[in-house]
């Protein structure tokens, strides 16, 4: 059952992120980011959705970032907010901040909600620079959410996008 749980709560992270590419729409990653990858509990994840992602091998925990450049759709902040959020029931948005992020308007959330029925957290951070949107994002099941949610917080101070 855990695992169920686990491979769920990775699909809502790495699938909740996933753009529609639009006609004339050329969407690639972006490249010369700079991060480090959270610590040794962290394994990285090959799943082609996001440019990296990360499996906590204690908790189920994920962390992971996509960008997403060149897409002739130009989605404000809250849009790319609510597309990462999508999957999740019952939502309840515990933090909302507009904040400044590598030099850019951007915008730090925390949300709770379900997926199969099952309490989950996830903490997102999205913003854009130089034509690109970039979604920084971690989530778990809500009981184990803040064991790790240090870890997320150093992967985004490590974070720098070109």
């Amino acid at each position: 059952m855990r695992n169920h749980i686990i491979v769920c709560i990775t699909s809502l992270l790495l699938g909740g992120c996933v753009s529609i590419q639009l006609p004339g729409g050329k969407s690639k990653p972006a490249k010369d980011v700079v991060w480090t990858a959270p610590n040794s509990n962290f394994k990285e994840l090959k799943d082609g959705v996001y440019d990296k992602a990360w499996i906590s091998s204690k908790t189920g925990n994920t962390i992971s970032y996509l960008s997403d450049c060149g897409s002739s759709a130009e989605p404000t902040l809250q849009q790319l907010e609510t597309e990462s959020l999508s999957s999740l029931n019952d939502l309840k948005l515990t933090v909302n901040d507009d904040i400044t992020f590598n030099g850019r308007a951007a915008r730090s959330s925390t949300a709770s909600g379900t997926l199969d029925g099952v309490p989950v957290r996830v903490s997102l951070l999205v913003f854009k620079k130089n034509g690109c949107n970039y979604t920084l994002s971690y989530g778990g099941l809500e009981k184990q959410f803040a064991s790790e949610e240090r870890d997320f917080e150093d992967f985004k101070h490590n974070f720098k996008a070109p």
